[in-house]
């Protein structure tokens, strides 16, 4: 398996952070776990944010301006990486290059959803294993406990389980969801939304044939892929990724890219939900490029000189979509005409 971007950020973090001589063991260990290092909330931000320089600031040991400088030259060495900027409110942060998240579908095309998962800094996970299958509740347990053991393999991560209590069933009945929605559509509903969806459970809405519905628009996309033809015979490597020149192509290469932080989401608050909100996350992505190139009817696909990169772009789509589904343990769930 490959290691995801953030991941050899974090690496690169720690490394610099280690060569700091004059922090002390101690200080440098509690730096590390109130380090926080992730995609900023607003993307114009960069790609990566970290507040480690924060928290060296307060270290009247260190020289901050060499630590600065060491931390800054650490991610700027990093794979891909176009800027590196250390904000006036000491916030560093990273921005990557197009070519490196198109340069990435190759691995994401042989890995599927095992790209990026090595080196996840998750040691062990835990989840919940409903008595009984009563209601949604129960289901949605049920149907989570599974994908997250899946996921957990897949990483090659430990998995524990813990046993909960018999209850009374409560809620809308289980049986009138799946007698409304059919078995496979009620799972996936319950897994492709929060945990609070249960609450105000409506078989209109899981199964309402709307982009913005995950048991909608997941299927969909596989169909359309499917229809497209989408293989892979041109080489995986070697490939001109020169040619795209759409920002929503390098969008979806980037969407591809970040496969590998929601699988570590999901394990870390013990919730497969994260995993479906990505692939419903990459489905838009889809759906707006598809607008834009009209593949099916337009030359998108059949050009010679774009033909292998894009089918590679597509081709990477698949293989994490159809991993990812099968997952989450829905990949049963027919598409619609």
């Amino acid at each position: 398996m490959s290691i995801s971007y953030l991941n050899s950020a974090r690496a690169a973090q720690e490394t610099a952070l280690s060569g700091i001589d004059a922090l002390p063991e101690s200080a440098r260990a509690k730096i590390l776990t109130e380090a926080v290092l992730r995609p900023p909330r607003e993307r114009s931000w960069g790609d990566v944010s970290t507040n480690i320089l924060i928290l060296l600031k307060s270290k009247t040991e260190i020289n901050f301006k060499k630590a600065q400088n060491t931390l800054v030259s650490a991610f700027e060495a990093l794979e891909g990486v176009a800027e590196v900027r250390h904000e006036g409110n000491d916030y560093i942060n990273i921005r990557y290059r197009p070519d490196f998240w198109l340069g990435q579908l190759p691995l994401i095309l042989e890995e599927g959803a095992a790209y990026g998962l090595d080196g996840m800094r998750v040691k062990a996970a835990a989840v919940s294993v409903p008595a009984e299958v009563n209601d949604l509740l129960s289901c949605r347990q049920q149907v989570n406990a599974a994908a997250l053991e899946r996921l957990s393999l897949l990483a090659g991560i430990d998995m524990r389980h813990e046993l909960l209590s018999p209850r009374v069933a409560a809620g809308f009945p289980l049986a009138a969801a799946i007698g409304k929605c059919t078995e496979a559509k009620t799972r996936f509903a319950l897994i492709a939304n929060p945990a609070g969806f249960i609450d105000a459970f409506s078989p209109i809405l899981a199964i309402d044939k709307a982009y913005d519905n995950p048991v909608f628009a997941i299927p969909y996309m596989r169909m359309m892929l499917a229809r497209l033809g989408t293989t892979w015979e041109e080489a995986k490597n070697g490939v001109d990724m020169t040619v795209f020149k759409l920002p929503e192509e390098v969008a979806l290469a980037h969407g591809l890219c970040n496969w590998p932080l929601a699988a570590e989401k999901a394990l870390k608050t013990a919730d497969g939900f994260h995993l479906a909100a990505h692939l419903q996350e990459l489905s838009l992505l889809f759906f707006r490029l598809f607008d834009i190139v009209h593949p099916v009817s337009s030359a998108y696909l059949m050009a010679p000189e774009t033909r292998p990169a894009r089918r590679q772009l597509l081709g990477a789509l698949d293989a994490v979509i159809n991993d990812g589904v099968r997952v989450l343990g829905v990949d049963m769930v027919k598409e619609y005409a």
